[in-house]
């Protein structure tokens, strides 16, 4: 009897702990299944990407340049690699991330800052004969989706632009390999521009055209381009030839407001050649320099304002402006020269004469107020005769008459050395030259003339 006791409190047991069991596993079944239900499967793959900050890129642009590719399976890690892309083109000073997952997908936002615009540059295509600079433009877009015509002086762009250029050079078969350089005034101030050149080709030029020009303007433009013929094609070397050879031609005419644009050129085709000759390492072009000459100014009057040291009527008839003809600017250049030298030869070393033309556009004249800087007057300083004996040295020294104190004179050491011809030893082929030092603390001129056996 009491066996069948235990035995029944034993089953009890067992039952109560099965069922128990049961419960669980029910519990934990149906917790799975809520769970699956409220959590599914997050994708891995980009279906968005948005750029705030910028006001220079849209998102487009943005995720051209990062190197991602929507629909691609992309994790942190690529998104830090995109950063760093974009970051090493040197558009932008600051960057982040962020991004958000879902079933949808990964969304991924960049904030971006954008560099200053003061350290941003125009490129410059020096010599890209076959192309016009739209062309050139769109096609490095293309390749270059950050590239919109100012790149930054620091960063890689400026490297991806040089790579887009030689693209288009190969897939053209043209000759020649792309270079770059920063470009600054002479005057080492900041850089300005960035030139991109074909090396390794040799591109002459064989004639001009000058669209703009007068039939009869286009002939003296010619006569004065002539020394460029056959010269390599610079647009950089012809932007100086417009400024020294051709704009005098209408400055001296009085076309006062003329003005020369960018040049560009037309690539001579070789006639031995048969399609896609023109990969052949020497090109010639001819090159045009398109001008918009403007108006005739003709002469009115000229005001003298700042002389006091001489009177108007000793410089105003060194200036040739006839009333009613036209201007001739670069006699009047000349002219004000003229006026420098006579206040020199009295002294006045640092004179300055600054011509300000008034031009009336309606009765096409113009009027010149001559802005005279006088500076102070300088005297005559030390003398110093090298490289002669000494006794020819004592005979020039003796025939110097310009004494220390005396107001100087610019004029008197070539009229010196003129008039001293015979005191100097003969047989002898001698190199002269003339050195003034200006003291502007004593205003004073130390002169050294120096002869050296050739």
């Amino acid at each position: 009897m009491m066996q069948v006791v235990v035995n029944q409190v034993v089953m009890k047991r067992v039952a109560r702990f099965a069922l128990c069991w049961l419960v669980v596993a029910s519990a934990a079944a149906a917790q799975k299944r809520t769970a699956s239900k409220a959590s599914p499967a997050v994708a891995t793959k980009l279906v968005a990407l948005k750029a705030t900050g910028t006001a220079r890129y849209t998102d487009k642009e943005i995720l051209a340049a990062s190197g991602l590719q929507l629909g691609q399976d992309a994790a942190d890690g690529d998104f830090k690699e995109a950063v760093r892309h974009l970051g090493d083109s040197g558009l932008f000073g600051d960057i982040a991330y962020s991004y958000s997952s879902s079933s949808a997908g990964v969304k991924l936002e960049l904030q971006l800052t954008d560099t200053d615009k003061s350290k941003l540059v125009p490129v410059q295509f020096e010599n890209f004969v076959w192309f016009t600079d739209d062309e050139l433009r769109t096609a490095v877009e293309r390749r270059v989706p950050l590239f919109k015509q100012l790149v930054p002086l620091t960063g890689n762009l400026p490297d991806q632009v040089s790579e887009a250029l030689q693209a288009i050079l190969t897939e053209k078969r043209l000759p020649g390999r792309v270079n770059y350089l920063r470009e600054g005034d002479e005057s080492g101030g900041p850089l300005h521009a960035i030139e991109y050149r074909v090396e390794e080709v040799d591109i002459r030029i064989r004639g001009f055209e000058f669209p703009g020009a007068l039939p009869e303007q286009a002939a003296l433009l010619a006569t004065a381009a002539r020394r460029s013929i056959g010269a390599s094609y610079e647009r950089s070397a012809l932007a100086a030839v417009a400024k020294f050879d051709l704009l005098p031609v209408y400055l001296q005419r009085g076309y006062l407001k003329a003005a020369f644009g960018p040049s560009n050129a037309r690539v001579v085709p070789h006639p031995s050649s048969a399609e896609g000759a023109q990969g052949s390492a020497d090109v010639e072009v001819d090159a045009i320099v398109p001008v918009t000459p403007g108006k005739v100014y003709l002469a009115a009057s000229v005001d003298w304002k700042g002389n006091s040291a001489l009177k108007t009527t000793e410089v105003a008839p060194l200036i040739h402006l006839p009333p009613g003809q036209p201007a001739d600017a670069v006699r009047l250049l000349r002219d004000i020269d003229a006026v420098g030298k006579l206040y020199r030869s009295r002294g006045y070393m640092t004179v300055q004469v600054k011509p300000d033309a008034q031009c009336d556009d309606e009765k096409s004249t113009v009027h010149y107020d001559l802005n005279v800087v006088e500076g102070d007057q300088y005297k005559m300083g030390e003398l110093e005769i090298a490289g002669l004996d000494t006794q020819a040295k004592a005979r020039m020294q003796e025939a110097w008459t310009l004494r220390e104190g005396q107001p100087y004179n610019a004029d008197y050491p070539k009229k010196f050395l003129d008039d001293t011809r015979q005191l100097v030893p003969r047989g002898v082929q001698w190199a002269i030259g003339v050195h003034e030092s200006l003291d502007a603390k004593d205003k004073t001129v130390d002169v050294e003339i120096r002869f050296q056996q050739r």
